[in-house]
């Protein structure tokens, strides 16, 4: 059933169904129109009580907040209502509206800044220095979408549908965010110790030939390393939000998990380890994207895989998803690996924990999650679950924590 949008008591913010006069007033001058979406997060690390109360301060501050960004962030002409429980809260960017054929126009780049700028004031107001630790874990996701010119008969679901493209963007843009500063925090390591080498082999009076081979030989697997991170660092760079736009099709997904072992085959190479698809399903994707998932999640598990060994790939389709199960015969994900809620964190060679916060950050496009699972008797279950059918318009907006 859907969920009632109720107006919160104290927030001064109008409920989701007022933007329906104004969303048939675009629709009917043939105009497409930015939707900014803010939503907060950390409230379920607070008691229920704690949470209560503290809901309440925040919708206070946060409608004193939208009150502030007018003539700034916001046009005096653009509106903003509550979700359910004002737990989330959107802009409607009346002021900014254009011709529907020129929605093209609209830079991906200048809605994510606006997004960004009203998530930044939001936040001032939430966690001033002198609040409890409850309002100071309280965080803010930012997104953004376009809505087109909507049917008259059903304003209010293409609305919902337009808040969740704008769901999935502010949590992909969130965890893009953590994967560029990871990257660019560990491009340091490399870059000293290549540097630190290159000086030692300049003296080369003073430096046997083994030594000077061995150096040689780190300069070079740091300058791989190197290599890597900055092939991650282009790729969470270019994957913006915007450019997640997927192309889906009803695909086999054995076909997508066998495309992407064969893509691995530089990998496999000398190594004889096997791949055992059991199961299968169809599912709406885009084919493209959801192979680089299964790229990363495949070479994790080759390259801790014996020799000779077999990584298996079950899938099975339940009741309103598909799971996509990758498992190997290797050693598990250390403690600190398991928790894909967190940042990934970062192998030593550069790669592990960052492919996976790529492949995470793909599969959270799809509306679907990744999941970590330590196998009984050694070796790790990475979990890929999409959704079945894409959510239909008459399911809750309300995104989940």
């Amino acid at each position: 059933m859907p969920t009632r949008e109720r107006r919160a008591a104290g927030s001064r913010i109008p409920e989701l169904r007022s933007l329906i006069g104004p969303l048939l007033a675009l629709s009917k001058a043939k105009r497409s129109a930015p939707l900014l979406y803010l939503e907060l997060t950390g409230l379920a690390r607070v008691t229920a009580a704690q949470r209560r109360r503290t809901l309440l301060a925040c919708k206070r501050e946060i409608a004193a907040a939208l009150r502030d960004a007018r003539g700034s962030v916001l046009r005096s002409s653009d509106l903003v209502a509550a979700g359910p429980q004002a737990r989330w809260f959107v802009a409607l960017l009346v002021g900014r509206a254009v011709a529907a054929p020129a929605r093209a126009a609209m830079n991906d780049a200048d809605l994510g800044t606006i997004a960004s700028r009203l998530a930044a004031m939001v936040r001032a107001r939430l966690q001033p220095p002198h609040q409890g630790a409850a309002r100071r874990d309280v965080g803010v996701l930012a997104g953004w979408s376009v809505i087109d010119p909507v049917a008259p008969s059903r304003p209010l679901d293409e609305l919902r549908q337009a808040i969740r493209g704008a769901a999935v963007v502010a949590r992909v843009e969130a965890h893009r965010a953590t994967v560029l500063a990871a990257v660019t925090h560990e491009l340091r390591t490399p870059l000293m110790s290549i540097i630190g080498y290159a000086e030692r082999l300049r003296d080369t009076e003073a430096m046997d030939h083994s030594v000077r081979a061995r150096q040689a030989a780190i300069v070079a697997a740091e300058a791989q390393r190197l290599h890597r991170l900055v092939e991650t660092l282009i790729d969470a760079g270019a994957w913006t939000a915007g450019r997640l736009a997927l192309s889906r099709r009803r695909h086999t997904l054995s076909t997508v998990v066998r495309s992407a072992w064969r893509a691995l085959s530089a990998v496999r190479a000398g190594k004889g380890v096997r791949l055992h698809v059991r199961g299968n399903a169809r599912a709406l994707v885009d084919a493209d994207r959801l192979e680089q998932v299964f790229i990363n999640l495949l070479d994790n598990a080759l390259r801790h895989s014996q020799p000779k060994g077999t990584v298996y790939a079950h899938i099975s389709a339940e009741t309103r998803e598909i799971l996509v199960a990758i498992c190997d015969e290797g050693p598990g994900f250390k403690p600190r690996m398991r928790i894909v809620r967190a940042p990934f964190a970062i192998n030593a060679d550069g790669r592990a924990g960052l492919g996976l916060s790529i492949a995470r950050l793909l599969v959270e496009a799809h509306g679907g999650k990744l999941d970590t699972r330590q196998m009984h008797g050694g070796g790790a279950r990475l979990e890929v679950r999409i959704p079945s059918l894409i959510p239909t318009l008459e399911e809750t907006v309300e995104p989940k924590s």
